[in-house]
């Protein structure tokens, strides 16, 4: 069970439990440092944006390596650890991705779809954003001197978790084709038939695939477990579903933005959670994701040739 380790350690510096308040207080600075390196996307200027994230950036560093320092705090400092972690992969990917697409692969991102103009460019740079997400992670648990374990990268229990990811995986891909291809909720350019499905189909598991493990190892891996030291695993998983909500504000590929935080990214946060901690792993949770982000992807690539 998590909940005796987490418990133990949710502690303020006197050894008692934190208080509501605090605890309270706590979660609601967490989700605005989760959200901290997304919102400076909308910083308007690149090079002023360029700096404003390198400096939350630095920012979030220092204040997990000052906590680290301090008795009082101490026990939380692995959480602005793991927003450090997270805001350095976003500032990467704010930069190497379109670099990668438009002067190297020479498939620079079109209407349609944020990636490439291109299908085997747009799957070569999700493998790029992927390993931008584990160079993080790895970064974090070096300096935290941790394990992939404590991020839940190990195989887990093969048990209802399981069978819940990989029915899900192959229930959206068969209804992805039946029914969200021609969703309005979910657009695609122009008609997919069958045919084009079928050949369409490596690129979209191996794209929602990656997408699927780089975020579920970020939210569910990373700062979950970090979370818990705090909130113990209900809050956790809450906080942690509210983060991922939030860096979901702006989607381009819905017209119902709103509605597509509300009903599907914090439910999908609160999902993985929980497939995660019934597991112990965080592969039943990137199959689940990874089927409900074929309809994404397949929008994405019927933009592309």
């Amino acid at each position: 069970m998590e909940s005796s380790p987490s418990a133990a350690r949710a502690l303020d510096s006197t050894g008692g439990p934190l208080m509501p308040g605090q605890k309270a207080i706590f979660a609601a600075a967490c989700v605005v440092a989760g959200f901290l390196p997304v919102s400076v996307g909308y910083v308007p200027g690149e090079v002023t944006r360029l700096v404003s994230g390198l400096a939350v950036t630095g920012a979030l560093l220092a204040i997990a390596l000052l906590a680290r320092r301090n008795a009082a705090v101490h026990r939380y400092w692995e959480i602005p650890l793991a927003f450090f972690g997270m805001s350095l992969f976003v500032l990467a990917d704010r930069y190497v991705p379109g670099f990668l697409a438009s002067q190297v692969l020479h498939s620079p991102p079109v209407a349609g779809n944020p990636l490439a103009s291109t299908v085997p460019a747009t799957v070569i740079i999700e493998l790029d954003e992927l390993m931008l997400t584990v160079v993080a992670v790895l970064l974090v648990v070096w300096i935290s001197r941790s394990s992939l374990a404590s991020v839940y990268v190990r195989w887990g229990r093969f048990g209802r978790a399981y069978v819940i990811g990989i029915a899900a995986l192959i229930a959206f891909y068969v209804l992805t084709f039946g029914v969200l291809s021609h969703s309005r909720f979910m657009p695609v350019h122009g008609a997919v038939d069958f045919g084009r499905y079928l050949s369409l189909t490596p690129a979209l598991f191996v794209a929602a695939a990656a997408n699927g493990f780089l975020e579920e190892l970020t939210f569910r891996g990373l700062l979950m477990s970090r979370l818990n030291i705090a909130f113990g695993p209900y809050l956790a998983t809450t906080i942690q579903a509210a983060v991922f909500a939030s860096w979901h504000v702006g989607v381009t590929y819905t017209a119902s933005g709103l509605v597509f935080i509300v009903l599907f990214a914090f439910p999908l946060g609160l999902i993985g959670g929980y497939l995660t901690r019934s597991s112990g792993s965080i592969i039943p949770s990137t199959l689940f994701h990874a089927g409900a982000d074929i309809p994404i992807y397949l929008g994405f690539l019927s933009y592309v040739p």
